[in-house]
This record gives C-alpha cells, structure tokens and sequence, in this order.
C-alpha cells in the first residue's frame, strides 16, 4: 500500500488499521490473519466496489511469486471464515464467476488519531551496516543500533519501533518507504560502521519515509579512543531530536543521553554478550554469558550489564536444559543486583519477574514486578509478553492474549511475539486461531525453533498427528538438544499407533536424563501419550521436586486433560497455587 497505508477502515463490525497491518474486532482486540490474508484483505478494501481478477488480485499479494489460485482461493475462504460469513452469506466478499472478487460491504474512513505530530514521532532504527570488511565487528554495529533504540525510547511521546522488528531488515535490500510502511513509521534512522585499527567512521542518515529524501545525514571520524563511541552516540541522538523538532530541558537530556556505563571495556563487553545472546544458540548463550560476566568484572556497577546475565542464565535453564537449581538461582541473584544499582530500570523487574514465574511459581510477586516494569517502560516489547506469559499460564486468558497483542503492535515483525500469541491461543482453546498465528510466525521467520514447536503441540490438538510430527522434527533440526520436540514427536507417534517409535524415543530420553538433566515435565508428556498415566503422574511429581521450569504449563497444557480429575494431578496443581 502507499501514502494511504496510515488510513483505517471501518466495515460492518470491523476495523482494518493499514498502518498497523492489523484487522480489529467490534472490541478493538486483533484478529489472527497470515500476512498474505491480511494483503488480500487490504488490496479488496482498498479498491471496494471493484471487481478485481484473480490474476490481478495474485500480482498485488504475490508479487514476486509465481503461485497457484489455490493459495488465493485459500485466503478468501480464510477472510470470509474470520469475517463470520456463512456459505453463502458474502456480506463482505462476493465471488464474481469466471472473474474474481469484489469487496461489497460499505467502507469508510474510520476516526484516527494518527495525526501529523504521531507520524512525526514515529521513527525505526534499522541495524547499521557493517563494512569493516571482518564480521567480528557486527556486534559494533548491532550494538550501536540498539543503543539509539534505548536513547529515542527515551523521548516522551515518541514511538521507537521494537529491536526485533527493525532488525528484521538485516541484510535485506528493501526501499525505506516500504520499511516504513510495514513497520508504521515516517521516519527511519539508518547508517554504516567501519573500524579498522584504532580508527572509527560511523555515516547515519535520518530519512523522510514519505519522500525518501534525507533530513539529516553526518559523517564521524574517531580514532578509537575511550569516550569517542558514546560521543557518537550522543551526537547521533541529539541530531535525531532537532530533526524531530522536540525541544528538550535540561533533566530530559541528561535522560535521554545517560549511559549504563562510562566505562569503555566494559560496554565493548556488554554489547559482544548481548550480540552473542541474540543468536539464541547454545554456544552464543555460553558465550553470552562469558562476556557479560566479564563486562560486570569492569564495571561491577553496570546494572545493564546484570540484566542480560540474569537473562543468559534463564536461558540455559529453558533452552540449554541445565538443572534449574544451578542456574536459575544465580538468574535472581543478578536480577536482584540489577534492581539494587538502579531501581529505575525497568528491564531488571521484568527479567527478576520471569524468573519468579519459571522457578518459585510466586504468581502475585511475579505480578508485581511485571507492573512495575511497564510503569516504568510502557513501551517495552519484551516486558508485555512475559507478563502475558504469566497470564496465560495462571489461566488468565483474556488478559493474556491483550497483553500479547499490545507487545506485537509494539513489535509488529517479530516471530517470536507471534509465536508466543500463537501459544497463548493454543492454551486458551482457540487451536484454528493459533495455527494462524504460528504460520504468520514463520512466515515472518521460518527459522523459528519455538514457532515449530508450538505449530506441533497444536497440530496435536487438531488431530493431525502426522504433521506435528514434522512440526516437531524441524524444531528439533534447529535445537538438537531440546527434549520438548522430541516429546512431542513422541506423543504424536503414539496417538498415531506408532508405538514403537514413540517407545524408542522415550528411552533415549530416560537414557539421556541419567546423563545430564532432562525436564521431568516432557518424559510425563512421553508416557502421557502411550497412556500410561500412572508414569505420567510420577515424573510430574519429580517435576515438582526437582522445580522444573516447564511444570508452569501444567494448568493450560491441553495434553493433561485427561488427567484433570486424578487426585494426584490435583494435588500437584494447589501445590503450586494453580488449582481453581
């Protein structure tokens, strides 16, 4: 869409936000579309009254794709399912024979309050552009990135579109305009890193998404010098507010340029860990883990820096499977430190927040901590969808799947948000629901270890046994060493009748859980699944002992709804202030 991609619909009970890409209900909640469902939508609003081909329709959403008219037929059957027309009831989308489609129903322009000044303070920092010809630099140029995203993100009453969803574009030739356009943002801030030696050259350039013409553009010069990277910094991000014409006092300012450091080692430190972490593999969460802790030995005072410790060790509990009494306490440990250097930040209550819900099961002090975050940072992405994990799993679906909603609109391109909205539906009974929202997952990154995993653990749920068996297998292929997909695979084997296969994996599985740990949780999903409940029950109840991070699914996991009368289940439920 074009200049028009700010404008909001209004049909019937609907309303369709283009700047948003989102498709609202009467109550305003999103509704679960692919991408591709949403363009067709989109395209047939935007030319309503029109009798569009197929083939015309085709070129506008696929554009350079050559599919089959299946793949349309399938989005209009899709639109019309979610719209609520019957079979032949085409309020909003009449089939034209030997023709096409036409949009029928009575559109309008609906009351927006994205005026000149929102656009004006919308912007997106894309990553820059390593050309410093070694790509053991490209944690400098993320880094940089990031650092202009937390600064802006600062600014009253501009919106900072989310880390994931600017990086989304990493190494993508795309227009700004049409980067803008999908992330609902006028202005874009892009640029270059080169270092070579002790020399430093940064180019940034703010650009007008509307024109594509450059409101500002500065060359940096340094040599690598201690305070020369955060000179830049600043520099770049006062050039960023006179360009957005907001004038700042004196305690804004220092707000916007304060630094979680002054020292140079220790951010060089801190940005290669948080680099490392985002790779999301187990040697980058190792490897994460070591800078950061090495960055907390230069600067014991960087509160930051404690943050992302507290995150690499939660994430060897979850993702790497380390016994959770080694690591998730020392996970505490570093968020608590976080709070005590700096009560203000807002990312430690959220990380000392999710480490309370995965290990100590304190549901109301979990809570606590999540609020005061977005007090502090109502724009966090990542704050709103772990609480909406805390919400959901306590049962609380409503309120999860709002809360999951607002951090996608933060963070419109980033698969794992819709991945983890795709679970939440899953746990609120809405599978149809669900498995769109993981396509949508993985259309936005088909990489996506948990958006496979939570496609087959639905898919489950639909009885179709074979494809979570692929669902699971290609989680697996990315993250050899999670046992949740091969529970899954397991469990979907034995619903299958193939319970050979299903048998073999479960004892691997037990081979393996003798060697290092293994979730009891997912051997309980294994013989849950062979139907042998008795077995179920007591790796469930090893799960408890043992604080297994994954029991905290057991209220909302649907594999268990055959055990919810078992007084043992029950018992496991009020022992962790689950059972209602």
């Amino acid at each position: 869409m074009s200049p028009r991609s700010a404008r909001v619909y209004q049909f019937g009970d609907f309303h369709l936000d283009a700047g948003k890409r989102l498709l609202l209900g009467r109550d305003g909640t999103p509704v679960s579309l692919t991408p591709k469902a949403y363009d067709t939508l989109a395209y047939l609003v935007e030319h309503v009254g029109t009798v569009l081909d197929k083939d015309e329709l085709m070129r506008a959403v696929w554009p350079d794709t050559a599919v089959e008219e299946n793949n349309l037929t399938q989005n209009i059957s899709l639109l019309r399912r979610v719209l609520g027309e019957g079979r032949s009831d085409h309020r909003y989308i009449a089939t034209v024979p030997s023709r096409g489609y036409q949009f029928v129903a009575k559109v309008r322009m609906a009351a927006t309050n994205r005026g000149k000044s929102a656009k004006e303070s919308s912007i997106a920092v894309l990553p820059f552009v390593n050309v410093s010809g070694d790509p053991d630099y490209e944690y400098f140029s993320d880094g940089l990135a990031e650092e202009l995203i937390n600064a802006l993100s600062r600014l009253e009453g501009v919106q900072v579109v989310a880390r994931t969803s600017a990086f989304s574009f990493k190494g993508r030739q795309a227009d700004v305009r049409e980067i803008a356009e999908k992330l609902g943002v006028t202005l874009v801030l892009e640029g270059s890193v080169r270092r070579s030696g002790n020399r430093l050259r940064v180019i940034a350039q703010l650009i007008n998404a509307d024109d594509g013409c450059h409101l500002w553009s500065e060359r940096y010069d340094r040599e690598m010098e201690m305070r020369d990277i955060f000179e830049v910094q600043d520099e770049i991000t006062l050039a960023v507010v006179a360009a957005l014409k907001l004038k700042l006092t004196g305690g804004e300012r220092s707000g916007v340029l304060r630094r979680h450091t002054e020292n140079v080692k220790a951010h060089e430190l801190y940005l290669k860990g948080r680099f490392q972490l985002f790779r999301m593999s187990p040697s980058g969460i190792q490897s994460g883990m070591a800078y950061l802790q090495q960055a907390i030995e230069a600067d014991p005072s960087d509160a930051h820096a404690q943050v992302g410790l507290a995150h690499a060790y939660r994430m060897s509990a979850l993702s790497l499977e380390m016994p959770p009494n080694e690591v998730l306490p020392k996970a505490k440990a570093a968020a608590e430190k976080a709070i005590e250097l700096d009560r203000t930040l807002a990312e430690a209550h959220a990380v000392l927040a999710f480490n309370i819900f995965w290990y100590e099961w304190a549901w109301g002090t979990a809570e606590k901590h999540f609020r005061r975050a977005l007090e502090l940072n109502p724009s966090s992405a990542d704050a709103h969808w772990m609480y909406a994990h805390l919400r959901s799993n306590t049962g609380r679906h409503a309120e999860a799947l709002s809360e999951i909603a607002h951090a996608r609109e933060l963070d419109p391109l980033s698969g794992l948000m819709n991945a983890m909205e795709g679970q939440f539906l899953l746990h609120a009974g809405r599978t149809d629901d669900a498995l769109t929202r993981l396509q949508e997952a993985l259309e936005l990154d088909p990489n996506s270890r948990v958006a496979h995993l939570f496609a087959a653990s639905a898919c489950i749920e639909k009885g179709l046994f074979t494809q979570a068996v692929a669902e699971a297998r290609a989680s697996s292929a990315l993250s050899p060493g999670s046992s949740q997909a091969v529970a899954f695979e397991a469990y979907a084997n034995a619903k299958l009748g193939k319970r050979t296969e299903a048998r073999a994996a479960l004892d691997q599985v037990l081979q393996v859980s003798g060697e290092r740990f293994v979730p009891p949780y997912h051997i309980a999903i294994i013989y849950n699944g062979l139907d042998e409940t008795a077995e179920a029950l007591t790796w469930l109840e090893r799960g408890f002992a043992q604080r297994d991070p994954k029991m905290v699914f057991l209220k909302v996991e649907p594999k268990w709804r055959n055990l919810r009368e078992d007084a043992r289940f029950v018992r496991l439920l009020k022992g962790m202030n689950l059972f209602s």
